[in-house]
């Protein structure tokens, strides 16, 4: 299966819609800033629910989006840039897995390992904007990206190798089980160091590294693992390993301090027929809801994504304006 991506549809709005849709702004009003409209300015607000105690077939956001409740095949769940992938939650390959050669397609700011390190090509997109800008500001050209996507059978390689060369509890804290990988999904790179004189060192995120770490989410990138969250991830500390989620969700993961297994159960608290999640970052506005199972409200035309959670649902991502 191909995954869900932004697309375009025929917009067709019923009178009787359109007079619904005003009421609701009226009464409910367009946005309820997280702060409590004391006056302050925030990125994330949510905004009312739509309009009725239970949406039909057809259905207009609060932010004025018509949405027409569509039957989306089994595997949307397992699809997309959202996925949850943990050693409790397997990621489930698909028959087709759209990659892409990084040092076929990667810019001049930075290094990569050789030439079969691959990534799904909205990442590798993500990444070029990403270190291009760490660049632009200063940044030296010593970034190497060592990994990308993993087949299950390496991830096993990695693993039966950590055992051997340092003992199973510590393979179990720093190396995911085949299957339980991010890797696996072409949405992951992990960084080194690379000098001119053909010396290496480790990355930590630190010195003029720090700028990529605390900004990665301008491009939706996310440092996956962080050591207080290891009771929730089951990996330690990793500043090198970062995950792609787009703009909007890595922005909302950075300002809430939340990693992906706390973020994926948030979202949950923004189903379609109750409030959504509004982000405005990177110039843009975005409405974000979530839908239980495969049975999603989908926007009627304008710009958005659907991505699985990879437990038991999907998260519409949808433009505003």
């Amino acid at each position: 299966m191909k995954r869900s991506g932004c697309r375009r549809r025929g917009v067709f709005v019923p009178p009787i819609l359109l007079l619904a849709l005003a009421a609701a702004i009226l009464a409910a009003g367009y946005f309820m800033l997280r702060d409590g409209g004391d006056g302050q300015s925030g990125r994330l607000s949510s905004i009312p629910a739509p309009g009725g105690d239970r949406p039909g077939e057809h259905a207009v956001t609060a932010s004025g989006i018509p949405c027409t409740l569509t039957q989306l095949e089994e595997g949307a769940v397992y699809t997309g840039d959202l996925l949850l992938v943990n050693n409790q939650v397997l990621y489930r390959f698909p028959e087709e897995q759209p990659l892409t050669s990084i040092y076929e397609g990667k810019t001049g700011s930075y290094y990569v390992r050789d030439k079969e390190v691959y990534l799904a090509p909205t990442a590798l997109e993500a990444l070029n904007r990403m270190l291009d800008a760490f660049r632009d500001q200063g940044g030296s050209k010593t970034v190497n990206v060592v990994a990308g996507y993993r087949t299950e059978a390496f991830q096993q390689h990695l693993f039966d190798q950590s055992v051997e060369r340092n003992g199973r509890e510590h393979a179990e804290e720093f190396v995911a089980q085949p299957g339980g990988s991010e890797h696996h999904t072409g949405l992951v790179v992990d960084f080194s160091i690379f000098y001119e004189d053909g010396t290496s060192a480790e990355y930590r995120g630190t010195g003029e590294y720090a700028w990529i770490n605390g900004n990665c989410q301008d491009y939706g990138w996310v440092v996956r693992y962080a050591k207080e969250k290891e009771p929730l991830t089951g990996i330690g500390d990793e500043p090198w390993h970062f995950r792609y989620v787009g703009v909007p969700h890595a922005t909302v993961m950075a300002e809430e301090g939340l990693c992906l297994e706390e973020y994926t159960d948030y979202l949950k608290g923004f189903p379609f027929d109750g409030r959504h999640l509004a982000v405005d970052c990177g110039g843009e506005r975005y409405e974000i809801w979530y839908c239980a199972g495969t049975a999603a409200y989908l926007p009627d035309s304008g710009e958005y994504a659907v991505s699985g959670n990879n437990v038991d649902g999907v998260v519409v991502t949808c433009k505003v304006g």
